[in-house]
């Protein structure tokens, strides 16, 4: 029995989540209410409440566990700044990539101005300091271009992804896994002799 109220607290939970991103593709987050994403819902006030205080406690809910199983997500062990052999690193990227596809519907909802929040820049500081702590990691700190080489890789990984999801369509992840290597390969070669 237990099994079956998970289930249907999961779809329900799935359900707001969904009528949110419907309400928030038509109008401002400011302009959307609570009766707004219920009715999308088709649940009831009292169903809403229960999980959630009011329509900013779901925005926040929303948010935080995205960007926490983007984080979870993240695997720059592909980066080990070992210029020779970033290539057997590349299935990692790929895999990277394809978990960004995955979830490109839901990113650009985020992404959209209606949201009323930074989230591209919010994801942008996680694969910032993913990158950040992959150059500690390998104990290369004390060298202050790093700090810049995290900050354009993060730029450059999150624009590329951005450029991806709404111009580059055609697009497979392996190309866009190209594109990726070759702008870290030469970028670091160039930032770093």
């Amino acid at each position: 029995m237990n099994d079956v109220i998970d289930l249907r607290v999961v779809k329900t939970l799935e359900n707001i989540k969904r009528s949110f991103m419907v309400c928030i593709q038509k109008k401002t987050f400011t302009k959307i209410t609570v009766t707004d994403i219920i009715n999308e819902a088709k649940i009831n006030r009292s169903t809403f409440y229960k999980y959630y205080k009011d329509k900013y406690d779901l925005r926040e809910s929303l948010i935080k566990s995205t960007l926490d199983e983007l984080s979870d997500n993240i695997k720059l062990n592909f980066l080990k700044l070992q210029y020779n052999n970033i290539d057997t690193y590349r299935n990692s990227l790929v895999q990277q990539l394809q978990f960004m596809y995955d979830h490109k519907e839901w990113y650009l909802t985020l992404w959209n101005r209606n949201t009323e929040l930074y989230v591209f820049e919010d994801m942008q500081r996680l694969f910032e300091e993913k990158m950040r702590a992959c150059v500690y990691e390998n104990g290369t700190s004390s060298f202050p271009k790093y700090e810049l080489f995290a900050r354009l890789f993060a730029t450059s990984a999150m624009t590329t992804v951005k450029w991806w999801y709404e111009c580059g369509l055609q697009s497979s992840v392996n190309a866009v896994a190209d594109i990726i290597i070759d702008n870290i390969t030469n970028g670091m070669y160039r930032a770093f002799l």
